[in-house]
């Protein structure tokens, strides 16, 4: 079971909070925001085409405080203007449209926008742009099937949306799915009826919290109890648990220790420090090298000082294994995206390679960020490609330290 701590704390002289879920007493995920931050990610805008870019098939599109962001053009594109009729679909300078940002600016590059809009809630997603119904691939079996005949049965057929049934939808009632669509639905023609008649750069909706992100993202079933020590906190959870039927089993505790911070209490400060250093050791006495580049991310394991001489290919069989728990773990909580690539320990036998592919695949299913295992190169290296969704642990200390410029 795992238990998810709210706190704020001090990081390299900077104040922050963090939001830490721990399992079997180590850290298996960690975010962190500065005080008082505003989440640009999932913000809807009235955005205005400043530049369109043929060669790379997108445009610059400027949003509120004139954010220059980038819309990839892809065909069939739904757009929402919002300064002209729709008598076609092509973009032109200075034509003014609805778009929502999927993924903040990430190193050098400009936040990215989508002119399909998203609206979120516990158990589903509502989008724009196509009228498709879709389930988690988390979900299956009856379960999938009495969801999806749920809401066939229940969306007309004349809608000019879609629906996306997320993994929580499947321990939710029909009544809980049902009333989300209808908010969800209220909340997406509120939207649009006063994008309207709104100026241009107008922020229509700010992305949600991280507190607000992270409660709809927990599997509610696994987490066993939620710990913080902020009044404000305290009360948003409890009241987002008393709105969730799947929360209910969930314990609530308001940490209340002057002689000793709740941060200090869980060695959150230790655990961010210790998922930033490159070496990472193992308890067999082997450890791992990860380092993250511009192109992709490596991990080097490496046997140190502990290899048997006697059956080397049954240690480094073990090592292997217990190196792919590790890395699937340090995956998550470093948040690390893109390709990753893997060299284990090599062996001869074909079976202890197969058997190690089928454990990687295993471990990153219980990642809520879809992680695929591709497969093992000809020189031995594992490859793995993890989905862009938030910014990795580092950026996320280095966005944390900046020091805002009055």
């Amino acid at each position: 079971m795992k238990r998810l701590v709210i706190t704020d704390m001090p990081l390299k002289g900077q104040n922050c909070r963090i939001m830490a879920q721990e399992e079997n007493g180590r850290i298996c995920s960690v975010h962190l925001e500065k005080l008082g931050q505003t989440r640009l990610l999932g913000s809807i805008h009235i955005g205005k085409v400043q530049k369109l870019l043929p060669n790379i098939k997108g445009a610059f599109v400027e949003i509120e405080n004139h954010l220059p962001c980038y819309l990839p053009l892809i065909p069939q594109m739904d757009i929402i203007f919002t300064n002209r009729a729709k008598k076609s679909s092509e973009l032109k300078t200075g034509d003014e449209l609805l778009v929502q940002v999927t993924q903040e600016a990430l190193k050098m590059k400009a936040p990215c926008l989508s002119s399909h809009l998203s609206f979120t809630g516990k158990y589903l997603v509502l989008t724009t742009g196509n009228c498709k119904l879709g389930v988690s691939g988390k979900i299956t079996g009856k379960s999938k099937e009495r969801l999806k005949s749920l809401l066939e049965q229940a969306l007309p057929k004349d809608r000019d949306y879609g629906l996306i049934v997320r993994t929580n939808a499947s321990e939710a009632s029909e009544e809980e799915i049902l009333l989300e669509w209808r908010q969800l639905l209220a909340e997406k023609d509120a939207l649009l009826k006063k994008g309207s008649y709104s100026r241009p750069f107008t922020c229509l909706k700010k992305g949600e919290s991280g507190l607000t992100d992270e409660l709809k993202s927990l599997y509610w079933d696994e987490m066993e109890k939620i710990v913080t020590d902020l009044p404000e906190v305290h009360q948003q959870i409890l009241s987002f648990v008393e709105q969730t039927e799947q929360a209910k089993g969930c314990s609530v505790s308001f940490y209340q220790d002057g002689l000793l911070p709740l941060y200090k209490l869980y060695r959150l400060e230790h655990g961010v420090q210790e998922a930033l250093q490159e070496k990472i050791w193992l308890r067999s006495g082997g450890f791992l090298v990860m380092q993250q580049t511009e192109a992709f991310v490596s991990v080097d394991v490496n046997s140190g000082k502990n290899s048997s001489k006697k059956q080397p290919e049954e240690f480094y069989r073990k090592l292997n294994k217990e190196a792919a728990a590790e890395i699937a773990r340090q995956i998550r909580l470093r948040n690390l995206y893109g390709i990753i690539l893997i060299d284990f320990i090599n062996m001869k036998a074909s079976e202890s390679r197969e058997e190690l592919l089928h454990l990687m695949r295993e471990y990153v299913k219980t990642d809520p960020t879809k992680t695929i295992v591709v497969d093992v190169t000809a020189l031995g290296i594992m490859e793995l490609t993890r989905q862009k969704e938030k910014k990795s642990l580092q950026e996320q200390l280095q966005e944390v330290l900046e020091k805002t410029i009055p």
